[in-house]
């Protein structure tokens, strides 16, 4: 079980890439197809987005990092982004639920959509951030039980 808790990290960070990419690409079909996207379809999709991205923002391994790459701040502050940003798509669409809405069309559509590309955007920019910190500075590698690139000094804050 430790095992699987000191690797949740990498296990985790998937999941909101792949949801929210499919999470677009849904609710622009369902757009395109419909000229509006019902609140209540696909909001599953978003709402398990968002859970993810904030589990893999909570779980990420950022002391193996600490002075050894220069990725770690864009990384950090994009998952950070990407996070507020899906939780806000959720809240939004909640919010108009609730209200009574059934149906996202014209300009707020147009506006959902924007934030929902974005979001898209925000979260592969955070993946390939995270791939030139494992990738390209061994960031988290270990071979044969001995980090590849330990952390470097005491940063505790």
């Amino acid at each position: 079980m430790n095992e699987i808790l000191n690797h949740a990290h990498p296990i985790l960070v998937h999941f909101p890439i792949v949801l929210i990419t499919v999470g677009l690409l849904y609710d622009l079909f369902v757009s395109i197809r419909r000229r509006a996207l019902p609140l209540s379809q696909g909001i599953w999709i978003w709402l398990a987005a968002a859970l993810s991205a904030w589990l893999s923002v909570a779980t990420g391994p950022e002391e193996d990092a600490h002075g050894n790459t220069s990725f770690l701040d864009i990384h950090s502050t994009l998952a950070d982004i990407t996070a507020w940003a899906v939780t806000l798509l959720v809240a939004a669409r909640l919010f108009l639920l609730f209200r009574g809405k059934q149906s996202l069309v014209r300009t707020t559509l147009v506006v959902y959509l924007a934030v929902a590309v974005a979001s898209c955007g925000l979260v592969l920019g955070t993946g390939y951030y995270g791939g030139k910190m494992v990738y390209d500075n061994g960031v988290g590698v270990k071979v044969n039980g001995t980090s590849v690139n330990p952390p470097k000094g005491n940063h505790d804050g």
